[in-house]
């Protein structure tokens, strides 16, 4: 049989225990970078403008979306007015009027509440769990 170190908590043959520390970093690494990677991967391209006009007005004039502009800036707020070629937005932070070209758009989304929904859950869950422990 292989020989043993102990780490603390378990006994683990010395290999074993440098190819689990390995793969916890890496698991580690990868989940740290996965955001930084795929914000790398893909330039932000924007889509038709058509497309995002489209999108627009079937959200509506007082709906609440957040918006990604090509220079990468966020912006969030409820849309004030709908025209041909731009939208305006009140904004959510300071309540100032942004009017945004349908041109300089890469995404206009709907932010549902269901992330944080789901991350309540989680939050629940994991304080049922230590609770118990």
């Amino acid at each position: 049989m292989g020989s043993y170190k102990s780490n603390g908590m378990a006994c683990i043959p010395g290999s074993a225990q440098a190819l689990r520390k390995g793969l916890v970093y890496l698991l580690a690494v990868a989940l740290m970078g996965a955001d930084t990677v795929s914000g790398y991967a893909k330039e932000s391209q924007p889509p038709d403008p058509s497309v995002v006009a489209g999108q627009v007005k079937k959200f509506g004039v007082g709906k609440s979306v957040k918006v990604k502009l090509v220079g990468g800036e966020k912006l969030s707020g409820h849309i004030r007015e709908i025209s041909g070629d731009s939208f305006t937005i009140t904004l959510s932070k300071g309540g100032g009027e942004r009017a945004i070209p349908y041109a300089q758009v890469v995404e206009v989304k709907d932010p549902s509440p269901i992330f944080w929904i789901l991350v309540g859950a989680a939050l629940v869950i994991v304080i049922i769990v230590a609770a118990r422990h």
